[in-house]
């Protein structure tokens, strides 16, 4: 949770202080497609992270591979059920977000 907060604060006042410098030059697409690149590293943790709790034979148990990943996750109730849940959601929102990032391309020519 921690780790969404942070990344919208950050994401917020980048489209803030980029709207504010370029005005009218600066397309919300482009903001969009920071946020899909921060949705894919956090897919591939995430996935690395659930591939490696899948497989029982690799670990002593189940076990946080990447700093990212324990971020979003943080510390309560690791299961493998949990990492395959936040890495289903993670795909879910890189999905969504390239669908944002299509319309809003779509929007932007047609306004020019």
């Amino acid at each position: 949770m921690f780790f969404t907060i942070l990344t919208l604060f950050l994401w917020g006042g980048y489209v803030f202080l980029m709207k504010r410098k370029y005005g009218k030059e600066f397309l919300l697409s482009r903001a969009v497609i920071l946020l899909i690149f921060i949705c894919l590293i956090s897919s591939v943790c995430l996935g690395i992270n659930y591939a490696a709790s899948a497989v029982p034979a690799l670990n002593d148990g189940i076990g946080m591979h990447n700093f990212l990943a324990y971020w979003i996750i943080g510390e309560d109730n690791w299961s493998t059920r949990l990492f395959k849940n936040y890495f289903d959601v993670s795909i879910y929102i890189s999905i969504f977000l390239t669908f944002i990032y299509a319309v809003l391309t779509l929007a932007e020519k047609q306004n020019n």
